[in-house]
């Protein structure tokens, strides 16, 4: 009784904080706004990621050149065996340590994120904000993987997408949102993301353990260059073991448009629970190389590609181009040191999208899925709700 007593005074104390902060917190005044841009780099790297998360600081060191005058880099990092720390990164003065934590706490917890980018919006007010995410992930599934994280000081706790979203509703909108995190580039996330951002840029599939190499991207954060960010990471491969990274920016003020003609033919397609054959499922662009553990990674552009008729199709690629006009496809084939991650080979290079999206699937582990599909606005603007999925 005392446990289910706590659980509920817990609840209602996480609806009286976002409740506490239910506006949006606007952009400075123009007179008090002390720089021209902010690129926030949220690294949630209380796990096997934490020493990459050093390297991209110290990438973003080298890089410092770079940084436009009136732009500066906030970094927060939360690493094992540390407290987080969110250092300040500009030309003239390099890295400084701004803030020191004197306590572990969840990178991943949503009351813990809103609180850590309010206190960066606040003490460095600026006419535009970039956040760049580093950590592991899995898109938009949450059962799975839960999307970002994990904290493994906090019983490995992650974050999902519609948490995610949530809270920046409370911030700034900002310019960009750039995942450094594997599988976070699928149309399910971006959609859910579209309100609180103007890009959503990231990997359909998994990512090098590298990432990105800061230093060629440096500049391009600070000034919400989209198509620098995007060419930057990706002219940064091949390297010794990594022969390169699936890439593409989302604009997310054409993804309404993108749902409303895919609804069109969503709602025909799967109508009374009809879904794809086995057969028909291997003429899709994957993005897994282990596919039974990802099943939902179909590429968008090469599953429509293969479900429409051709003149159906030819009216739903110039909205899809519109929604994802930037896509980078140099992957080649690389596998990690370890052997664990490997990069899709492009076999529907035609159809080739750089952004995955979820067929429903009539099965154990689809249902699980199919399920989890119904909390995302896609699933509604899509028209899936209206399938008996």
């Amino acid at each position: 009784m005392k446990s289910k007593l706590l659980h509920i005074i817990i609840f209602i104390g996480v609806i009286f904080a976002f409740s506490a902060c239910n506006d949006s917190i606007p952009l400075p005044e123009p007179e008090s706004v002390a720089y021209k841009s902010i690129a926030i780099v949220y690294w949630m790297g209380d796990n096997t990621l934490s020493s990459a998360a050093e390297s991209d600081i110290q990438e973003l060191v080298k890089g410092k050149d770079n940084i436009p005058d009136s732009c500066k880099i906030i970094i927060y990092a939360d690493r094992v065996n540390d407290f987080p720390v969110i250092y300040e990164l500009d030309a003239a003065n390099g890295l400084k340590e701004w803030k020191k934590y004197t306590k572990e706490e969840d990178c991943t917890d949503s009351l813990t994120l809103l609180s850590n980018l309010r206190t960066i919006v606040k003490n460095f007010p600026a006419k535009t904000y970039g956040l760049t995410f580093g950590s592991h992930g899995s898109g938009w599934v949450m059962r799975q993987r839960r999307a970002l994280g994990p904290d493994q000081s906090h019983n490995s706790n992650w974050m999902n997408i519609p948490t995610l979203r949530g809270v920046l509703e409370h911030l700034p909108h900002f310019s960009y949102i750039f995942f450094d995190v594997c599988f976070m580039q699928c149309i399910e996330v971006a959609y859910e993301l579209r309100d609180v951002t103007d890009w959503v840029i990231g990997s359909p599939a998994e990512i090098p353990g590298p990432g990105a190499d800061y230093r060629t991207i440096t500049g391009a954060l600070c000034k919400g260059d989209i198509e620098s960010i995007v060419e930057g990471y990706n002219n940064a491969y091949p390297t010794i073991h990594f022969d390169g990274v699936i890439l593409s920016a989302t604009k997310c003020s054409e993804l309404e448009s993108l749902a409303a003609i895919t609804k069109t033919y969503i709602t025909n397609a799967f109508a009374n629970r009809q879904t794809i054959s086995s057969g028909e499922a291997q003429n899709i662009q994957k993005y897994s190389s282990s596919f039974s553990d990802y099943t939902y990674c179909y590429d968008m552009n090469s599953a429509m590609s293969n479900i429409l008729s051709t003149a159906a199709y030819d009216l739903w690629i110039e909205e899809f181009k519109k929604a994802v006009p930037l896509r980078k496809k140099n992957t080649g084939r690389w596998s990690s040191p370890s052997g664990i991650c490997n990069n899709p080979t492009i076999y529907d290079s035609e159809h080739f999208g750089g952004i995955s999206m979820y067929i429903p699937q009539d099965d154990e582990e689809g249902n699980k899925k199919n399920t989890e599909l119904r909390q995302y606005q896609w699933y509604k603007d899509a028209g899936w709700d209206q399938t008996g999925w």
